[in-house]
Order: C-alpha cells, then structure tokens, then sequence
C-alpha cells in the first residue's frame, strides 16, 4: 500500500504544470485573532449603572419585578435558566421574548422590546444574541453585505445599536451576556468580532451592562472547555454538544450572576432584596 502511494505521489508531481493547474486547491484557513478585552471583562464606563440608580432602598417592596428576557436561543436558555432559579419566588417574572433562529443580520429586533413592554411593566432587560449572524446580512430579504466584510460590521452595529437605543428611550436596565468561546476555532473568532461590536456600542449607551462570558468557558490556555464548575463548584459538562449553546446548568451559572447585578444595582430588585 505504501508503495502505491509513493508511485501515485511522483506521478502528481510529474504532470504538466497545466494539468497541476486544473487540481483543487488546499485552501488555506486564518487563525482567528487573539481574545480582545470584551472577552474578559466590561469595558470602564463612568457612572453608576443604571444611570436613574438611587442608593436608598427606603419604601415598600414591589409586589413583583419583571425582567425581559431577549435574544436568539442563547437568549431562550438564559430565560430558561433564570426560570429555575427563581421559580419559587412568585414576586419575580420572566418574561420569555427570546427567538430561535432570529439575529441582527435578519432584522433589528426592536419589535421583541415592543412586544415585552406591551406584556406588561418591564423592570429589566436581559440579552444575549449571536448564534445566527455568522452569515450575510439582509435587508428584507435582499442580502446587503457578505459576512465579516466592512459593510457588514458596519450595518451590524447600526442595528445594534438601534435596538440599544429603543431599550434606552424607556430607560430600561438592560444586561447584555456576551458570547462566550466556541468549539470550533472560526466559529469563536466570529464570537470575539461580534462581541467587538457590541462592546463599542454599549460605551455610549450607559443603560447597558455587558458581562463577559469568554473566561469561564476557557480552559487556561484560552481554548475551549465543554466542563467546568457549576454553580455547587462541581465540576460537569456545560456546555452542549454542538459547541455553542450551554447546559442548564451554565445556563444557571450565568443566570445567578445576572441575578446579583439586577440586586445591587436596579432600584426594584435592591429593595426587593434588602426586604427579604
């Protein structure tokens, strides 16, 4: 067999070089970037979050805080994992907004603030989305800008940014969970470009609060991890089999940190809190 292939090998190298020309080409893979600061941490903004905050936590409790849970399917398994959390506790509503299959490069989701706000009293908001967009970008259902190319960026972080100012227009807290580290290498290069982007947008939009993910799914060489501790510290798998989504438990991981921001931060959720 080994002689076979050697013999086959010189005959390649023997043909004309028009007849090489002919041949399908290796094609050659980019290493993605180097993590960039919106994998690890939240960008410095001045000011308290949210921007209408109060330190005082005087008065009655609410009978009840919503959050407005938003997104493509990471978003559907943050609702589902906030859900578990709280499900004993009837003075907190989730609010399931979230839509798999759905991303930025579709349309600019603002209708999903819509549709929460018209449910009822929204408190706060919780986002993660990016599944979807790794392809081009469409504008009803013409496709504008291929995916990764300078006009795609650009038109990405307009529509992000729009739907960051629809949620800013009723002043609403809004926690945005930003992608974490993917399995496949392409796939968590596209992650760090739309986190990129959405960290530029939330500089300027002081009602956002980005929090990170990227560092809890990677291992310490920055790559990959599909186990790591939940929220017992015991160490399982968390994340799904097709390397992008997470388990119920990460999904809870996530959520609990989130839960933390909304008590220390969001007037609603402090009171609540310090009310017992």
């Amino acid at each position: 067999m080994r002689a076979l292939i050697f013999v086959l090998s010189l005959l390649v190298f023997a043909l004309p070089a028009q007849a090489q020309q002919g041949m399908p080409s290796i094609p050659v893979i980019e290493p993605p970037p180097p993590p960039t600061s919106a994998d690890f941490a939240t960008p410095p903004k001045g000011g308290a979050w949210p921007p209408n905050a109060v330190a005082a936590t005087d008065g009655p409790p609410p009978a009840k805080v919503t959050v407005a849970v938003m997104g493509d399917s990471l978003g559907d398994g943050m609702w589902g994992g906030l859900y578990r959390l709280m499900v004993r506790d009837k003075r907190y509503s989730f609010h399931r907004g979230a839509k798999n299959s759905v991303g930025f490069t579709g349309s600019d989701l603002t209708d999903m603030v819509d549709a929460a706000l018209a449910a009822g009293p929204v408190d706060a908001v919780v986002m993660m989305i990016g599944a979807n967009d790794r392809r081009s970008f469409f504008v009803g259902n013409q496709s504008k800008a291929l995916f990764r190319s300078k006009a795609w960026q650009e038109l990405y972080a307009g529509r992000v940014a729009a739907f960051m100012d629809k949620l800013q227009q009723h002043k609403l807290p809004t926690i945005w969970i930003l992608l974490p580290v993917m399995r496949a290498d392409d796939a968590s290069a596209d992650a760090r470009l739309i986190n990129d982007i959405v960290t530029n947008a939330a500089r300027t939009r002081p009602y956002v609060k980005l929090v990170p993910t990227w560092q809890i799914t990677a291992d310490e060489s920055g790559a990959y991890q599909a186990h790591f501790k939940d929220l017992k510290g015991v160490t399982r798998l968390m994340r799904a089999n097709d390397g992008v989504h997470f388990t119920d438990p990460a999904y809870e991981l996530i959520g609990d940190s989130v839960l933390k921001l909304l008590r220390e931060n969001v007037p609603p959720f402090k009171i609540l809190a310090a009310k017992g």
